[in-house]
């Protein structure tokens, strides 16, 4: 393997998703349930958001300080689509680990959806390149 490999060889097919209507209850335990950190979003299949746990961590913050006390208040207040980001930049399967080393090298996110047509198959993180950079040193 090198830089041209595929992503789709490193890439996690197994993924947990979510789907806009999903509450704030919800979201919380598949992050905590799985130990993910990245959370696709998904419309009859088709990848429209994705959704961290560090946006998780600044909505609860936000609503915790104006009030919410409890999960029921948090579903409430809580609006998929207002918290996570719509259109995320994502990868094809065929796309190379070296673009995907140059994307996430900016630092702006940790993670990328991978779709094939719109549809999603797989996701990388950092944690995926890391694995990958470390098995060919």
């Amino acid at each position: 393997m090198n830089k041209r490999t595929p992503v789709s060889e490193i890439m996690t097919k197994e993924i947990i998703i979510a789907h806009p209507g999903n509450t704030y209850s919800q979201v919380m335990e598949f992050f905590n349930t799985w130990k993910i950190q990245h959370l696709p979003i998904t419309f009859a299949d088709r990848l429209i958001g994705i959704l961290s746990i560090n946006d998780m961590i600044a909505f609860t913050y936000k609503h915790l300080s104006s009030g919410a006390k409890d999960f029921a208040g948090m579903d409430e207040k809580f609006a998929m689509r207002e918290v996570m980001t719509s259109d995320p930049v994502s990868l094809a399967p065929d796309d190379t680990v070296e673009k995907a080393f140059s994307i996430l090298s900016k630092g702006h996110f940790q993670s990328l959806p991978v779709c094939n047509d719109g549809i999603l198959v797989g996701i990388i993180t950092n944690k995926d390149l890391v694995r990958f950079y470390n098995e060919f040193l």
